[in-house]
């Protein structure tokens, strides 16, 4: 009897850190959309001065959604951390992995590494932030993106 109601928390658990990690990614979608609107018209658009031209659903949804997950990973494999180090383990992951894996100029490497590890620490920041009691975690997850897509 106890197996089935652990296996039921298992799956809930997973379902909570997907979750929060799609809630993440609509809170940093959304800030990236209100970067885009504030954006100077006669400046370059912020893709291309990170020296690739993506679509800001690839880099929240493709890019640093992989780096988080990662970064996770790794957390999951090293004994227990602070928040401080936690946060600077996210950072660095999202440092190299926009700065090696999304291509473009050698120019930009330091901005897109920076970027990304903002995103990241924007993760770190949503994993205490987004609980599976509030009512913003699903809203977050599932209606500012759906608002961000239709805007941008």
């Amino acid at each position: 009897m106890n197996s089935g109601n652990k296996r039921l928390t298992g799956r809930m658990d997973m379902g909570f850190y997907a979750l929060n990690k799609l809630a993440c990614a609509g809170a940093i979608l959304l800030l990236l959309t209100i970067i885009s609107w504030l954006w100077p018209a006669s400046a370059d658009s912020p893709a291309s001065i990170l020296g690739v031209s993506i679509p800001l659903e690839h880099w929240v949804y493709g890019y640093a959604l992989i780096a988080s997950l990662a970064a996770d990973a790794i957390i999951s494999l090293l004994p227990s951390l602070n928040n401080v180090k936690q946060a600077a383990l996210y950072g660095a992951a999202g440092f190299l992995f926009f700065a090696l894996f999304t291509g473009g100029d050698t120019d930009t490497f330091w901005v897109r590494g920076l970027a990304g590890a903002f995103m990241l620490l924007m993760y770190s920041w949503g994993k205490q932030t987004f609980t599976s009691q509030s009512l913003t975690t699903p809203f977050f997850a599932l209606v500012v993106p759906l608002l961000c897509w239709f805007v941008i």
